[in-house]
Parts: structure tokens; C-alpha cells; sequence
């Protein structure tokens, strides 16, 4: 500012000294008091040398002589003189005409103590005038204020416009005026009495600096004061005030600091570094900032090219030298991104943009820029890039809409989960895509959603370009501003059509027999127990049917599966006919079915339905065309809620308890549940229970009853019979226990028990008595389907008896029903010489073709035919044929239950071979046995 306010004062010296005259002051002796430069230029010497001398010292004589004459006229007489001077020489060696002014000069007693002298070449008058007037405009309108100030009293002499408005007065207003009426002020006080300011203006004769100045109406102003001191011709010392106006350029330099504040401070908070390359000297400059980047101390760096060349990373090194390169010599900005390697081992990508200034011959010689972190920026444009495949890539369809909802941008996966092209469905409602399904309440409750919560999804179905409709899950999220409006809404969604009817059809599978069509029995008991909850909240009867049909394995077993699988579908019809369509009809499993009766008034309404379903399925069935009909039978158990169970477990077992007391009354029928029925239930469980144990405490025992040779009188075989001996109920029938043991499985161990015991039996029998006294031992069908067809033959083996010692009796049933594994079984025992005897002859379904088929050893005549035989001339033919035809196919007889010696004769006299019963001897224990063999 300073050389601000030196140049424009020098301007104004610069002024005077350029017009084209020669203006000077001369004393009363005719020496030069002051010249300017233009007398300087005439006399070709110094103002030094000019100041203090008489004009005969630089004019020839004439003229001389004549400038003096003039002198005197106006020092002596206080005349003016105007004149034309001839030509005078100057030191370049031309001739000019000068017209000059000379006025005395007057002091304060208006004494003439010089005069002041203006020549003027006329040669260039015009030119000199017009400069002249236009120096003095300048004058007037320059913005320096300049004034005045007589030193001895302080008064203003002078003022020139600028410094009279500056203050605010008017024209001449402050002439005469004291200093301090401008009221100009520093930091120490007052302007004039400043004691800095005196003795700087003492000193050197000059003060420069900033003032506070106050305006006629008090309003505060900054200006850049120089003060000067000079010798005034009329007003003696004199201080010359010129007052620059610094207030904007002080608002100017506060601007451009606080500018500056904030520019370090934002790049401080971007982390944008300012750097610039002295390309000349090789030199490097950075601020704070590019410190922080590149993570080097001001210590550690070396300042030049090199030492930044090393920190960039190596792989990026030739290419970025190569941007710069080309800037230099291409003369564009450089422009580049690269990496760095910071100290700490990290390493930071850097974004670099200069500008390169040349000299006038065109060479690079500096380089300025700023540099800045990207490595974040850079994760997140890669984070977009990302995004961005993903939007691109994503199987699921992206809507982007506006804040009005309308279309503006669809990925790929939409036009191909929707058929419709971005250029279909642009600028319109997603409400288009509507399949009609639904109503305006979920939509209305979506947007409330959305509203609220910003957020929204769920299932929904929408239209196909084709037309179809297809079930969606639907994203909805509303994206904002950063001032809280709503800039937009994402939905996002995928086609779960194909999921939904696999998971429909995984529904259905899972609750649906596939049999059927029917309910299975998970969505039966979810049903049950949905409706017993509201038939406790109406009150009103529940009623449960449990169904097993009769036989049905004879079905499967002589007509195959086939036929099996559309008898049932054939009964699941049946039935559902027979009940209302709110009534839930379910298979549970194999032959078991069971009904659900809601909202029952009457339980006459229950039993009526019981004997309609026995009525229907008691019609004869046709599976194939011309074939022979076949009829099936059904048990049934009904319980009603809640008076047989408060809860589904129950409800089901007392069912069924009931259908199976059904079957145990001849099957075919119906049985509502009663308290016995539990009670038998909890009586047989406890059996099993304590059956479980029996073995472990020795509670099993085997009895033998003896089978007589009738043609020696001789007990040649014996049967193992099973006794349960309970600590607590005594002896247990096994008409009681042993069906349990079949139920339970437990017959597998038992039956393994007996064989065991019976053989070791035979052993001690034969070290006894010196014979085998074969035993025959029931093996149940349970039996047949897990042993080992090997183990006992190979028990046998290991004993060292043959297998002619045991006789396993089997059941019609289990011949009838003869399977690959019970044929493997009688054929390994005939192959092992294990006999084989028909047990309870006469009382199943009886059917020769399996005498011829299986190689059976014994036929054991029912007891039901012995007992009738001396009075039922019947079962005498029978008892007869049947010991006939046994004979005739190479079988043996025995004749079961023989109490009377009647009985006995008869048998004889029919031709049997063997007998057992009460006339010899009951089953009794193996003491007992062994004492009557040796009777």
C-alpha cells in the first residue's frame, strides 16, 4: 500500500515535472530557489547545481543581461512580466521560443521575497495548454485528498476537493480550519502530536502510514497517510497531508485474508494440497497439507523432483512423468491419478491437476497445482461400479421411480421377469404392472407403510407383458434428500411363481395324502385342534370317527398293491359322500381313515353317519373289467369333545381304543368309547410294561404237555407251552400276554428264549433217558419276519442235535399270507430236517393248495372238532376226512384236546396218529414232565 501511495505521489511530481515548461522560483538576489525537471533538462545539470545560482552562470551574457532586467522589474517594482524570449540553446543543441511569466513571490508582510518564473515553448503552446489543464484535473479528481497545514498554528490553507468531501464539508469550508476539526487520528493519539509521527517528519522530513479519519457526521473512514514538510513561500513551514482512502482496500485485504483463512481450511478439510514446481531450479514447494498426504515431515523433505518421484509408486511412476512430460511439451494442463507410498506403508491414490506458466521465449518454468486423497473416492467409485453390476447383473427387477411415482429407470432382470422394455414403461406408473387381484386397501396400506416407516414389503401378484400374472415379492424403500423431501422410491422384486407353487405343492404333499387327495394326518390334527378351540367357544359337539378297514391286507397280499391303492382311493370317496363338505375326511395311514363332524346337534347325527359309511363300503368294489367283485368291511370308533378328551392325544387314542373294540366285537360295526375301554387300554400297557421284565426276573417258565404215539401208547413228542408266573396277578393267560408279545415285538426275544430252553431241554432228556423226545414249539408270524432263518438249525448244529428234534408249529394264516421270506424259511427247515406242523387245523382258511405247495410234516386237528366228536356225527366225518386226507398226502396226524377215552377210540379207530390233551396230562413243568415220561 505504501508503494501504492509513493507511486501515485511520485505520479503527481511525475505531473509536474511533465509539463512541458520551465517553472522555477528565484530569490530577491535572482538565485534559483526551485527548478523542475524541465530547467533541470535545459541546464543539463542537477537541481543541486542549479539551486542557489544566478542565470549568468548557465545563459550567455545577452541573455543574461536581459533575464536580469526582467528580474528587476518584477523583484523591484512587483511587476509581471509577460514576454517572449528569444531562442535559448539547450543542451541538445536546438533553438526553441519560450513565453514566459515571471511574478514576484510575497511573504505573509506581502513583501516580495522572489519571484516565481514559468517559460513556456510557444512552439508547442497549444499542446503545453491542454496538458496543462488536464494535469489539473487530475488534480482536482485524483482520489488522493490533499491539504495544507500551516505548521506554526495548524491551520489548513489548503484543501483540494477530494480532501474537502472526503470529511464530508464543502467548498472552502475547512480553510482556516484547524487540523483537529478532520479529526485524523493513529493508535497513539491525534495525528499531529503523535510523538512517532513528529519525530519521524523531524527526522527525515517525511511520515508515512495508516490514520483513522472521521467525517463531519462521525462515520469512520481508514486512509493512507503521507505527510511532508516544506518551506511554503507564503505560509512558511508547511506540512503537505495527502490522504489515500484505504477503506476498501483494507475490507479488501480483510476479505482476501478471511479468503484466505477459508481456502486453507477447506483444503485443510478436503485434504486438497497445494503444491507448485520451480521447473528452473528444480525446487518443490509444498504447504501443510501436502505434507499430511504424502505422510513426510517438512524435515525430511528434500524439496525436489526426485525426492517425489520416489514416493510414487513404482508400477505408476513411468506413466505419470510421461503426463507430465506431455503437459510440458504440449502445453495442456497435467491431469493425472496415480499411487503413493506413504512411510507408514500405505498406500494412497492422489489426483494431480497443474497448470505449467512459461517464459516469452515459450519454456516451461513453473508448474502450480493442487493435489488431493482419492483413495476413498476411488472405493466408492468402485463401490458404484459394483453397484452398478449388481443393478445390471441382479436376477431381481429394480424400478427406480420420482417423487410423483412415475418410471425412470428399470434394470435388465425387469424387462426379463416382466417383459415390458424401459422405453414401454418410462415416465408412467408402476400401478400399470396391477393384476386387479388385489384391492385398494393393501395399496392404501403399503404407501402408509412406506410413509411411515420409509419401507415396505411383501407378496404380491402383478401382470405379465403376456398377460399371465405372476407372484412377486416386492421391496419398496423411499430414498430423501438431504432436507428430508422424497427424492424418489426403489422397488425391487423377484418372480416367485415357480417357488410358490413348489412350495404349494411341498404344502400340499405335506398335508395331503398323495394316495388319496385326502388330508394326512399332520393337517388332521391341525384341523382337530382348530376345531376343538371353537367348539369350546361355541359349546357345541365335536365329533371324531376313526376307521381301519378289515382285512385290507388280504386285499393287498392276493391282488397286489395296485389294487390295494384303488380300493383305497375308492373308500376315501365312499366315505367323503357320506359327511357334509365343512367335515373333514383324512387318511392317517395305510388303512386307517378318520372323520372330523363340527357343530353336531344330535349324537343320533353321528351314529347315523357310522352305519351309512358301513353300508357304503360294504358294496362290492371292481377294480378291473371283467373280474370278480370283492367286499371289504370296516371297524369304527367314535369319540365325541370334549366329554372323551380335552385335548388331540386323547381324542385320538380314545378313537382308537373304540374302533379297535369294534374289531374285538366282529368287526364290521361301529363302538363309541367308554371308561373300560381306557381301562383295558392302561391294563394292556401295563402288561407290556411289566412283560418287558419278565424274562430279566425269571417270571417266564415252560410248560410241556406230552404227545402220545396211539400206536405204542408211548409219549414219543411233547409241546412248549409258555407260562407267565406275575409276582402280583398270579398266572397269566397266554390267550392274555402272548398277543401283547406280538404287538410289542418282544415275541422276537421271548419266542428265541423258548427255542433256547426247549433244546437244552432235549439234551438233557437224551443224557437222561437215551432218546430224543421231540418238541414243537409255536413260532409266531412276527417271528418269520426278523429272525435269522439259519439260527436255529444252527443252535441245533452246535449242540450236537439233529433237526428232526424240534417241530415249529405254524398257523393257516401264516401259509395263506406266504411270502418270499416264509417260504425261505420252510424250505431251509426241510432242507435241515426241522419238521413242520399245521397248527389249529380246520379253524382258518383252510386250503389244500397250500398241503401240495409247502412240504408240511403234521396237520394238528382243532380242538373245536375233538370236543364234539362222540356226540356231533359232523365233526366226526370231518375229523375223519381230514386224517384221511393227510394220510393220502403223506402227513401225520395229531389230534388236539382229546379229554375222554370215547375221544381216544374213535381216533384210533379213524386212524390218527398222535394225541394231546387233558386225558394224558395238562401242560405241566419240566419236573413234572420228566417224572411222567419215566412213569
Amino acid at each position: 500500500m505504501i508503494n501504492s501511495l509513493e507511486s501515485r505521489v511520485g505520479q503527481l511530481e511525475g505531473i509536474l515535472n511533465q509539463v512541458d515548461a520551465c517553472i522555477y522560483t528565484k530569490d530577491r538576489a535572482g538565485r534559483y530557489t526551485y527548478v523542475n525537471q524541465n530547467v533541470i533538462d535545459l541546464f543539463d545539470m542537477s537541481a543541486e547545481g542549479i539551486i542557489g545560482h544566478e542565470d549568468k552562470e548557465f545563459f550567455d551574457l545577452a541573455l543574461s543581461d536581459d533575464l536580469i532586467f526582467d528580474d528587476s522589474r518584477v523583484i523591484e517594482f512587483g511587476q509581471t512580466i509577460k514576454r517572449e524570449e528569444r531562442m535559448v540553446i539547450k543542451s541538445s543543441g536546438q533553438t526553441r521560443f519560450f513565453w514566459t511569466v515571471k511574478s514576484p513571490m510575497m511573504n505573509d508582510q506581502d513583501q516580495i521575497i522572489g519571484e516565481f518564473g514559468i517559460s513556456t515553448d510557444i512552439t508547442e503552446r497549444k499542446l503545453a495548454e491542454e496538458i496543462l489543464h488536464f494535469h489539473s484535473n487530475i488534480l482536482q479528481s485524483l482520489p488522493i485528498g490533499v491539504c495544507l497545514i500551516r505548521v506554526h498554528d495548524e491551520q489548513i490553507v489548503y484543501a483540494n476537493p477530494q480532501f474537502e468531501t472526503r470529511f464530508g464539508y464543502g467548498v472552502d469550508e475547512l480553510l482556516g480550519q484547524h487540523l483537529n476539526s478532520v479529526n485524523i487520528a493513529t493508535l497513539e493519539g491525534p495525528l499531529v502530536i503523535a510523538d512517532s509521527i513528529a519525530a519521524e517528519i523531524e527526522r527525515s522530513g517525511i511520515w508515512n502510514g495508516e490514520v483513522y479519519s472521521f467525517k463531519k457526521d462521525g462515520a469512520t473512514f481508514r486512509c493512507y497517510a503521507t505527510i511532508s514538510t516544506f518551506d511554503h513561500p507564503l505560509f512558511g513551514k508547511t506540512w503537505v497531508l495527502a490522504l489515500i482512502n484505504i477503506t476498501a482496500h483494507k475490507h479488501a485485504e480483510d476479505m482476501l485474508r478471511l479468503t484466505s483463512q477459508r481456502l486453507l481450511l477447506a483444503t485443510r478439510t478436503t485434504g486438497i494440497g497445494i503444491w507448485e514446481w520451480d521447473i528452473v531450479q528444480n525446487k518443490l514447494i509444498w504447504d501443510h497439507q501436502m505434507f499430511v498426504l504424502y505422510g513426510i515431515s517438512q524435515n525430511n523433505f528434500r524439496g525436489e523432483y526426485e525426492h517425489w518421484c520416489m514416493c510414487i509408486h513404482p508400477e505408476d511412476l513411468q506413466q505419470t512423468e510421461k503426463e507430465i512430460q506431455i503437459a510440458l511439451r504440449e502445453k495442456r494442463d497435467f491431469n493425472t491419478e496415480f499411487r503413493i507410498c506413504r512411510p507408514d506403508g500405505a498406500i494412497c491414490y492422489i489426483h494431480a491437476i497443474a497448470t505449467v506458466l512459461y517464459d516469452a521465449s515459450g519454456q516451461p518454468i513453473r508448474m502450480i497445482g493442487t493435489s488431493r486423497d482419492i483413495t476413498s473416492l476411488r472405493q466408492t467409485f468402485d463401490s458404484m461400479l459394483l453397484a452398478d453390476a449388481i443393478y445390471q447383473t441382479s436376477g431381481e427387477a429394480i424400478v427406480i421411480t420420482d417423487e410423483n411415482n412415475l418410471i425412470k429407470q428399470v434394470n435388465p432382470a425387469f424387462t426379463r421377469l416382466t417383459g415390458y422394455e424401459l422405453s414401454e414403461v418410462v415416465g408412467k406408473n408402476p400401478r400399470v404392472f396391477c393384476s386387479g387381484c388385489h384391492d385398494k386397501i393393501l395399496y392404501r396400506s403399503i404407501w402408509q407403510d412406506i410413509q411411515k416407516k420409509n419401507h415396505w414389503q411383501g407378496e404380491v401378484w402383478g401382470c405379465h407383458r403376456d398377460g399371465t400374472t405372476r407372484t412377486r415379492w416386492l421391496n419398496i424403500s423411499a430414498i430423501h434428500r438431504p432436507d428430508g423431501q422424497v427424492y424418489g422410491y426403489v422397488a425391487q422384486f423377484s418372480d416367485i411363481t415357480e417357488k410358490k407353487q413348489k412350495e404349494e405343492l411341498i404344502l400340499f404333499q405335506a398335508n395331503f395324502d398323495q394316495l388319496t387327495m385326502l388330508p394326512n394326518r399332520f393337517l388332521f390334527k391341525d384341523r382337530l385342534s382348530q376345531e376343538t378351540r371353537k367348539a369350546h367357544r361355541s359349546e357345541q359337539l365335536l365329533a371324531v370317527i376313526y376307521l381301519d378297514l378289515d382285512h385290507f391286507k388280504d386285499i393287498n397280499d392276493t391282488l397286489g398293491h395296485a389294487a390295494g391303492d384303488q380300493l383305497l382311493k375308492e373308500v376315501g370317496q365312499r366315505i367323503k359322500s357320506c359327511v357334509r363338505d365343512t367335515d373333514t375326511v383324512a387318511r392317517l395311514g395305510g388303512d386307517e381313515f378318520a372323520i372330523i363332524l363340527p357343530s353336531i346337534d344330535l349324537r343320533q347325527h353321528v351314529e347315523k353317519i357310522a352305519r351309512h359309511i358301513i353300508r357304503e363300503l360294504n358294496k362290492p368294489f371292481n377294480f378291473l373289467p371283467n373280474q370278480d367283485d370283492y367286499h371289504i368291511s370296516t371297524s369304527i370308533g367314535i369319540v365325541f369333545y370334549p366329554e372323551d378328551g380335552m385335548d388331540i392325544e386323547s381324542l385320538m387314542k380314545h378313537a382308537d381304543q373304540a374302533m379297535y373294540a369294534a374289531k374285538q366285537g366282529g368287526r364290521d360295526r361301529y363302538c363309541y368309547f367308554t371308561p373300560s375301554l381306557q381301562h383295558k387300554a392302561n391294563e394292556k400297557m401295563m402288561l407290556t410294561n411289566d412283560l418287558r421284565k419278565a424274562l430279566e426276573r425269571n417270571e417266564l417258565h415252560i410248560y410241556y404237555q406230552p404227545i402220545l404215539d396211539l400206536s405204542r401208547r408211548r409219549i414219543i413228542k411233547a409241546e412248549a407251552l409258555l407260562r407267565w408266573k406275575h409276582p402280583y396277578r398270579g398266572m397269566i393267560n397266554p390267550h392274555t400276554f402272548i398277543p401283547l408279545a406280538e404287538e410289542s415285538g418282544l415275541i422276537v426275544k421271548i419266542g428265541e428264549w423258548v427255542f433256547d430252553q426247549s433244546i437244552a431241554h432235549i439234551q438233557q432228556w437224551l443224557d437222561r433217558f437215551g432218546y430224543i423226545i421231540q418238541v414243537s414249539i409255536n413260532k409266531s408270524p412276527i417271528q418269520f419276519q426278523t429272525s435269522d432263518r439259519l439260527g436255529w438249525y444252527d443252535k441245533l448244529v452246535h449242540c450236537g442235535l439233529p433237526g428232526g428234534c424240534i417241530n415249529v408249529e405254524i398257523t393257516e394264516g401264516l401259509l395263506l399270507r406266504s411270502t418270499l421270506t416264509v417260504q425261505n424259511f420252510l424250505l431251509e427247515f426241510r432242507n435241515n430236517g426241522i419238521q413242520v406242523s399245521i397248527d389249529d387245523f380246520g379253524t382258518g382258511f383252510s386250503s389244500l393248495s397250500y398241503l401240495k405247495e409247502f412240504d408240511i410234516d403234521y396237520i394238528k386237528i382243532d380242538r373245536s372238532f375233538i370236543s364234539n366228536l362222540n356226540n356231533n356225527p359232523i365233526d366226526r366225518a370231518l375229523v375223519e376226512a381230514i386224517i384221511m386226507m393227510a394220510h393220502k398226502l403223506d402227513i401225520k396226524t395229531i389230534a388236539e384236546g382229546v379229554e375222554t377215552q370215547e375221544q381216544q377210540n374213535l381216533l384210533i379207530e379213524f386212524g390218527c396218529d398222535y394225541v394231546q390233551g387233558f386225558l394224558y396230562s395238562p401242560p405241566i413243568p419240566i419236573e413234572e414232565f420228566e417224572k411222567l415220561i419215566t412213569r
